[in-house]
């Protein structure tokens, strides 16, 4: 039985009935996963075919007044580069006209009509041209049996069904099967105004359903780097260690797994399958209220899409590292590059590209007004003017500067054979995306002088733009100044050891004035200049009077490479880095592509002081607290309706710094107990636990200490809390021991050994 109505659309019933949704394997379709029972209980009625461009100018011209389409296109006669919630509109436009009930189909009508769509004779649903918006909030599968699910009530993406997004590449293919899913910003589309660029334009387009309101259940899961952040820190967040004497410190920051380790190890140690082995390219900044909060990309190969952005973050009185949970993970693109900054007003912004999405904006990014407890909906730029040699992917450098211009450091694709004065070696280039108000952006007419550029901006307004990787002049980095806001630039040698493959370095202008730049003293194949023959690993370099001169030291406990430790002539690397300092004066570097990902933390102190040898880790991992030296406070936060957000105690240390100790409790608004937490001297100890917002156990750590080394239970739960999925013991943030996987009535279903984050045997399954 079908229909056709007042549109031309032809619709065929679609019969109630049961099916297993989702597909694919865990280690690369994990978001299709688990497959689980569902069941359509009515029947409903679904086009044959896509929406037409010619029935979408019917829409825009009885609603907007105007049959213009050019932000539009089509393949066919089917409309493409819609978003989804002029989708939206048009279903609400259609129903309207006609009486009847039309909607988006939620993924389950889709998937489900797809895997019946030969029987059926519906056109277009696996076609690798065409890609259509579905009703849900995008969020991840259950193992439950579901009724008419229609997705959360809230979220950032909403799913996109029929393949694949990103273009095809040596490690991507095309999958369109009926299970395959997606997930972008609703807003994700050309804006109309740019008529330079093809950004936003897509392959996305939809179709209708003709049936039973959809009814979403419930609200998306909170971001886990969302939970726990406090506001008011005004009276401790600038409590650091004394600024006359010298203080260092190194910590890991992620657990191992699941950094560096295979997909079977990473969920084995109680880790989703979002997480992949390689954590890369981090973005870093140091909130306003103290907390610092680290993103990083998490893929398989560099440009896989399934990679996704995880993130965390180390909260101001704390002397560690929260676990990583997933951050952002619009599915079916490549997330890339991501780059955090807190601009002067206080607003956090996470930029992030996708460099293999055609057609994709040189970023995107979200902000947040609360130290990043809330996030806005994924932002687009508009440029005014062509953008050439576009490379989405975002540097380590946003700068703000004196004349209130932003600037976005960005990897390009131009390449130069040589200078304008013909000097060798300065192929690869970074460009400056500039913009007065944070909304409409230009593309300047010039290039730094070196892939993954840092920037900063100079006393006299002018802005140094400094090497990056893949090019040298005489095996020095190159530098490359701009006063006309990068339009153009002068370039010259500078005093840093040049950059290749796998390194990134990093420049800060610190509150007190002084530049402070970190790199390594030789490349991937240990070349450096004859002038530091005899230095290895990396260091750290400040001027005095805005970069005309430099002071080098060494920068202690840093790693070698990761998977290949030989390279760098077996020394340590930075790596990917990047530099900010916070409130408290403390400056801080982390590095990606090294073994595990790692945060160092300094004063200017020790920058000025005339320590030279490192102490080594056992040293420099150790808290410098020994006691408090006054007397611990409660501290207490509401929300606005004058619920309890929070309770805890801290006090100072005798090194200066402001540390919890004492219980911990935090709430969600509706009074349900969100984190459990202990902490002595800032480090967890007994039990922590943190609930799900129905008040379920969601991870919880057992913590203490062994000879001075941490030692941490991780336990995941089942949903509904009252079983453990997993348990797997951390030693100084590497699993260690035997590791358990647990089935819902509480048997151990496996089993694994590890030894410093790795399986002791290639075949440790044990299967009970």
């Amino acid at each position: 039985m079908e229909f056709v109505n007042s549109q031309g659309m032809a619709f065929v019933k679609v019969t109630a009935g049961t099916f297993r949704m989702g597909g694919g394997d865990p280690k690369d379709n994990p978001d299709a996963l688990p497959v689980h029972e569902v069941e359509i209980t009515e029947d409903y009625y679904i086009a044959r075919e896509p929406v037409t461009l010619e029935q979408f100018k019917v829409f825009r011209e009885e609603c907007l007044g105007t049959e213009d389409v050019s932000d539009l296109d089509q393949w066919m006669g089917y409309l493409q580069s819609v978003s989804y919630r002029e989708a939206e509109c048009y279903t609400k436009w259609l129903s309207e006209k006609e009486g009847r009930r039309y909607f988006l189909p939620t993924e389950a009508q889709w998937e489900y009509a797809a895997r019946h769509s030969g029987e059926l004779s519906i056109d277009r649903m696996c076609d690798p041209h065409i890609r259509e918006w579905c009703y849900d909030f995008y969020a991840p599968y259950g193992e439950e049996k579901e009724k008419d699910p229609a997705g959360p009530g809230d979220g950032m993406l909403r799913c996109v069904r029929g393949g694949f997004l990103d273009r095809p590449d040596r490690y991507n293919q095309y999958p369109t099967d009926p299970w395959y899913r997606c997930a972008l910003p609703p807003d994700y589309r050309h804006k109309k105004e740019d008529t330079e660029n093809p950004f936003g334009r897509h392959p996305i387009g939809f179709r209708v359903v003709c049936g039973p309101e959809p009814k979403p259940c419930g609200k998306t899961a909170p971001l886990f780097l969302s939970l726990g952040v406090r506001q008011q820190t005004e009276e401790f967040r600038c409590a650091g260690p004394c600024s006359e004497k010298p203080y260092y410190r190194k910590r890991f920051l992620f657990p191992v797994p699941p950094d560096n380790c295979t997909a079977e190890e990473i969920n084995a140690a109680g880790f989703s399958s979002s997480f992949r082995h390689h954590h890369h390219s981090p973005g870093f900044t140091a909130a306003p209220n103290g907390d610092l909060l680290y993103s990083v990309y998490s893929t398989y190969h560099e440009y896989d899409a399934q990679s996704g952005l995880v993130g965390c973050r180390f909260r101001v009185g704390a002397d560690q590292w929260e676990y990583p949970d997933l951050f952002l993970n619009p599915v079916g693109v490549n997330d890339h590059a991501p780059m955090f900054y807190t601009g002067s007003d206080g607003t956090i912004y996470h930029f992030w590209g996708w460099p293999r999405l055609e057609n994709a904006y040189p970023f995107q990014y979200i902000e947040s007004h609360d130290n990043g407890e809330t996030w806005s909906e994924v932002k687009f730029p508009l440029f005014t003017n062509h953008v050439d040699n576009l490379c989405s992917q975002p540097v380590n450098s946003c700068v703000e500067t004196s004349d209130g211009t932003f600037y976005i450091v960005s990897d390009s694709d131009f390449r130069r054979e040589t200078d304008d004065t013909g000097v060798q070696h300065l192929g690869a280039a970074s460009v400056l995306w500039r913009s007065k108000d944070g909304c409409t952006w230009e593309n300047p007419k010039g290039k730094t002088a070196g892939r993954h550029t840092t920037a900063v901006e100079l006393k006299d307004g002018s802005l140094l733009a400094l090497g990056g990787k893949n090019t040298d002049i005489d095996g020095y980095m190159p530098a490359a100044v701009t006063k006309d806001g990068g339009d153009s630039y002068q370039v010259y040698r500078t005093c840093f050891p040049a950059m290749n493959s796998g390194q990134r370095p990093c420049i800060l202008r610190l509150a007190s004035g002084r530049l402070v730049v970190c790199g390594d003293w030789q490349t991937k194949k240990n070349l450096k200049p004859a002038a530091y023959a005899d230095r290895a690993g990396s260091y750290v370099a400040w001027s005095e009077d805005d970069g005309e001169t430099w002071h080098f030291r060494q920068l202690w406990g840093t790693q070698k490479r990761k998977k290949t430790p030989h390279e760098f002539g077996g020394a340590s690397t930075i790596g990917y880095s990047v530099m900010r300092q916070s409130p408290d004066g403390l400056i801080h570097v982390v590095c990606s592509n090294v073994q595990p990902l790692l945060h160092l933390t300094f004063n200017e102190a020790w920058l000025l002081s005339e320590e030279t040898e490192d102490p080594g880790d056992e040293v420099l991992m150790r808290s410098s607290a020994a006691k408090l030296v006054t007397e611990r406070k409660e501290y207490r936060e509401h929300y606005p309706d004058g619920t309890l957000k929070c309770l805890y105690y801290g006090a100072i240390a005798d090194d200066g710094r402001f540390l919890l100790d004492g219980p911990e409790r935090f709430w969600y608004p509706d009074g349900r107990i969100c984190m459990e937490s202990e902490y002595s001297l800032g480090k967890r100890t007994g039990i922590n636990t943190c609930y799900h917002p129905d008040g379920t156990p969601w991870k919880r750590f057992h913590c203490s200490e062994e000879d001075g080394v941490p030692v941490e239970v991780y336990e995941t739960f089942w949903p509904g809390g009252d079983r453990v999925r997993t348990r797997t013991v951390f030693r100084n943030r590497h699993a260690s021991g035997e590791a358990f996987l647990y089935d819902r009535e509480g048997n151990v279903k496996s089993s694994h050994i590890f030894t410093d984050g790795k399986f002791t045997e290639d075949f440790s399954l044990l299967e009970k």
